[in-house]
């Protein structure tokens, strides 16, 4: 009875209601992630030591003295040992990395929603743990439990919006889902500034009850899910073609099977997947490897995946901006109670950023987003360390240079999750072929571990090294972004998730001799259909063009014949 809910709402509540089941998954993620956070008076070298409390429960647990005691951290609220309070936050991203490659296969094989509910049952029981740890042994186990679920959700739930919404709104509808990242962490944030002063349990409730909070939008999300449909391309997929009919005939058709649009994107993902069944079962290494792939070339689609989610997580400085701030409220005079209130102040402005992200990406595009992005961010890179460095050499105008770079730490807030935030998760989900779609976005969730991870714990290692001119390398590093994303990242914009497959079709890297091939492959596709009678009902694009057979033919026949 519950799984057939949907059948009850019209095409655009059910749109309404996926966006707000997937925005639950999300939210999970930006309340449980936390990248490292130091104790102001932790023994490393007091340059770059903060208070600052950005993203996830993380922070404000990481400076309650009752668990720096208990996880044998330190004594008194004061930090000893920083790397083992790195350790444990960063393991959550082991487990996620972990999560998204069992993740992928579980989604491809029994389906999206089964994949989301086992992902809700790894974060219930992860969440629990944590809140309820005696020891740190304890709390690193619940860590890797919590990123395993988390690496299902960041994996599935995203391909799943891909897979449902429009090509021309895609980058909308899963920008709006992550929307509900932000909302988590500033969620989070006040709700540690909030409750930083309780001494209840002895200074337990502090900690215990925000690891606790995490679990909240878990069972909301695994109710949700079952009201829901299955994405039709993996019904499709698996041969449960009528039920795939009738879930796009609601979304594109107003419940209409026969309607143009849904008539057209239902035989042009059938033709797609039935010539993709001789490669159900690619392992993740035949995937990274690009063995017997022929056209389709995998390897290629998994190298842009991860190293885009690189970038983003520690090429674009993110974390140094993050890391830094707390030292720039500081010396803008600001005291310790002020820095954690502006620090979730910081995360609200990342709120409106991403919405901005949501009107703008399909409109402007991936590539020119982050083209205007890196710019800006270099930008304001150049501008912290300059106002860092003039503070630290004129002390007498500390607090007026300090009150400029804190407002730069907000503008670049703004931009980043106006630009480079979204797409390195939008990316992935668009240029895997249906039958891999789960198992190609663990490779981005893969690049996401590893870049958030990383850059959580390499940044203070700059910082102690070269101190402000950090933010020059990452300035530097934005600018040096930009012919990496000319040459090798095509457009996906308005493009169906079934066309994309053309742009990869080329044996060429490079994104010229890409657009090339797949104007080849669409005016080629325009001729056939010419010929059979058939008129093509895109612009531009080769959405609702019905059967995409040309770049398939080729790519399953090349690849058989090896």
């Amino acid at each position: 009875m519950i799984r057939g809910f949907w059948r009850r709402l019209s095409g655009k509540h059910l749109l309404a209601l996926l966006n707000i089941v997937a925005a639950l998954a999300i939210n999970f993620e930006g309340l449980a992630q936390g990248p490292l956070k130091l104790h102001s008076h932790s023994s490393l070298p007091s340059f770059f030591l903060l208070t600052y409390i950005w993203v996830g429960v993380m922070g404000s647990v990481n400076v309650s003295p009752e668990y720096i005691e208990r996880m044998q951290l330190g004594s008194n609220g004061v930090v000893h040992d920083p790397t083992r309070q790195g350790g444990i936050v960063c393991i959550y991203y082991l487990g996620a990395l972990f999560g998204g490659f069992w993740a992928g296969h579980v989604a491809d094989k029994y389906g999206r929603i089964k994949g989301i509910l086992a992902g809700c049952f790894w974060c219930i029981i992860g969440a629990a743990l944590q809140s309820a740890a005696q020891n740190l042994n304890m709390m690193l186990c619940a860590r890797v439990i919590t990123g395993v679920g988390v690496g299902y959700l960041m994996c599935i739930v995203p391909a799943w919006s891909a897979e449902i919404a429009a090509a021309h709104s895609r980058g909308k509808f899963i920008t709006i889902t992550f929307l509900a990242n932000f909302i988590g962490i500033t969620t989070a944030s006040w709700l540690g500034y909030g409750i930083s002063h309780s001494d209840i349990g002895g200074g337990q409730f502090r900690w215990r009850f925000v690891l606790a909070f995490q679990m909240l939008p878990c069972f909301p999300l695994a109710l949700g899910v079952l009201l829901l449909p299955e994405s039709p391309r993996w019904l499709i997929k698996m041969g449960r073609k009528e039920e795939a009919l009738e879930i796009i005939a609601k979304l594109r058709g107003n419940d209409n099977p026969d309607h143009p649009v849904a008539r057209a994107e239902f035989d042009e993902i059938v033709t797609m997947v039935e010539l993709e069944n001789k490669d159900q079962n690619i392992s993740y290494w035949r995937m990274f490897l690009g063995t017997d792939s022929g056209d389709i070339h995998l390897a290629r689609r998994i190298q842009l995946s991860f190293w885009l989610q690189v970038m983003m997580q520690y090429g674009t400085g993110i974390a140094a901006v993050v890391i830094y701030s707390a030292t720039i409220f500081r010396t803008a005079g600001f005291d310790d109670d002020k820095s954690n209130w502006l620090s979730a102040l910081c995360n609200t402005v990342g709120i409106f950023g991403t919405a901005v992200a949501a009107f703008t990406l399909d409109k402007v595009g991936r590539r020119r987003t982050l083209f205007w992005g890196a710019v800006v961010l270099a930008i304001i890179h150049f501008a912290i360390g300059g106002l860092s460095r003039a503070a630290i050499n004129q002390p007498q105008n500390a607090a007026a240079l300090g009150t400029g770079a804190a407002a730069c730490v907000f503008i670049y807030l703004f931009f980043f999750s106006s630009t480079w935030l979204m797409i390195p998760f939008i990316y992935p989900t668009e240029i895997f072929p249906t039958h891999l779609r789960a198992k190609g976005n663990a490779f981005g969730v893969a690049g996401w571990a590893v870049g958030f991870g990383g850059g959580s714990l390499l940044v203070p290692i700059m910082f102690a090294g070269i101190g402000e001119k950090t933010f020059y390398v990452f300035g530097a590093a934005m600018f040096a972004w930009i012919p990496v994303i000319y040459v090798f990242f095509p457009e996906t914009a308005k493009r169906s998730l079934e066309s994309v497959d053309m742009l990869f079709a080329s044996k060429s890297p490079f994104t010229w001799d890409e657009e090339k091939e797949y104007a080849r492959r669409v005016e080629e596709l325009r001729i056939r259909m010419a010929e059979r009678g058939e008129k093509p009902l895109g612009g531009r694009d080769v959405e609702g063009l019905g059967k995409m057979s040309v770049v398939h033919e080729e790519n399953v026949s090349e690849a058989s014949s090896k």
